[in-house]
């Protein structure tokens, strides 16, 4: 869960830098005819806006992946809370009742077939 929220987290995060790089981007491409150029600057804001989604989008990835993977360890954990339930349940009959009866059988007397 800890990881989960780490990951959550870092996702939030990217969110700033990719409304800055995508607003100043929006700004750049309102300029006039003459000003559009496909210079460096251009670039290297496009770059930063493909590499923050793509960041983004592996986030979201090892989040799917992580809450994938809790949902299977609290299904395995309620699995194993009802196996142990079963199994104290299984000791507390036999330690009841069974107990109670083997002492009342007489052994003494009793031979293996065969013998």
């Amino acid at each position: 869960e800890d990881s989960l929220h780490q990951l959550r987290e870092a996702l939030r995060s990217k969110d700033g830098p990719l409304k800055v790089a995508t607003t100043r981007f929006a700004v750049r491409s309102k300029r006039p005819n003459v000003e559009q150029t496909r210079d460096h600057v251009h670039n290297g804001l496009w770059s930063e806006i493909n590499d923050i989604s793509g960041a983004q989008d592996s986030l979201k990835n090892q989040i799917a992946s992580a809450e994938e993977t809790l949902h299977r360890l609290l299904k395995n954990k309620e699995r194993l809370e009802q196996d142990i339930t079963i199994k104290k349940k299984s000791i507390q009959i036999d330690e009841q009742q069974c107990l109670r009866l083997r002492k009342t059988l007489s052994w003494r007397g009793f031979r293996p077939a065969g013998v």
